[in-house]
């Protein structure tokens, strides 16, 4: 049984975390829906300079922007060949995916989604394997599914066979250099953003090889040199001679 949507089927089960955190927050309000889109640019200065400029409205973003090996799992199975040769196993696909959780806005109000959205994924370090169960249930599937999301729901993200290890999170330690380098490669401002790692999602397990073809039938062959008047290379193996 093979997890292939497992990376977007982790991306909503922390959207939806984020998101019933904020509900509780807001509580009779109405919270701004997490995105997992990057975070937007800001908006275009007014060509009439009497006008004045919108402000940006609060948002808060989660937002995949890598996914690497994990080591530990993908070197746990060596060699994955037997002593004849054949090929009976490989390492499992498991990746590592770095999240960033970002907000906008022109007030105090981005700060407070901020926290709340580092609480809400703090608090879940480990997460339930029931309660990833649940939030992908919760999603309205029609029949035949139209949209990828809609698969998701068949997606064993919480099943032991196919994700041996629980999903964790935790805030990576991620300094300014490499902060200033992730907004400048999205063309956008810097803005308050916390970020974490999500780890170990398996994409593949227990995949199965065919067997190889045996062999019927050995063929031995000879072939000329291609330069047939080069002399042919001394074998001292089988060369037989007086001793000097």
């Amino acid at each position: 049984m093979t997890a292939h949507f497992a990376i977007p089927a982790t991306t909503f089960v922390l959207q939806q975390i984020v998101q019933e955190r904020l509900k509780i927050a807001y509580g009779s309000l109405t919270a701004p829906a997490v995105s997992i889109a990057p975070p937007p640019r800001p908006p275009a200065t007014p060509a009439n300079p009497g006008a004045s400029q919108q402000a940006e409205p609060a948002g808060i973003h989660l937002f995949l922007h890598h996914a690497a090996p994990n080591p530990a799992w993908r070197n746990m199975y060596e060699p994955h060949v037997n002593s004849a040769g054949k090929r009976v196993s490989r390492s499992p696909l498991a990746v590592d995916l770095h999240y960033m959780l970002a907000v906008t806005g022109a007030d105090l109000e981005r700060e407070v989604l901020l926290g709340l959205g580092v609480a809400a994924l703090t608090r879940h370090g480990i997460v339930p394997r029931a309660k990833i169960e649940s939030i992908l249930d919760s999603i309205a599937a029609p029949a035949p599914p139209g949209t990828l999301l809609h698969t998701l729901t068949d997606e064993p993200l919480h099943d032991p066979t196919t994700q041996p290890e629980q999903i964790t999170i935790s805030q990576a330690p991620v300094d300014l250099d490499l902060s200033t380098k992730i907004w400048s490669a999205l063309q956008s401002p810097l803005r308050p953003a916390a970020y974490f790692l999500v780890t170990t999602v398996f994409l593949d397990v227990g995949d199965s090889f065919a067997a190889a073809k045996p062999v019927e039938k050995a063929v031995v062959g000879v072939r000329p040199a291609a330069d047939p008047a080069s002399p042919l290379p001394l074998d001292t193996l089988s060369t037989t001679g007086t001793t000097p």
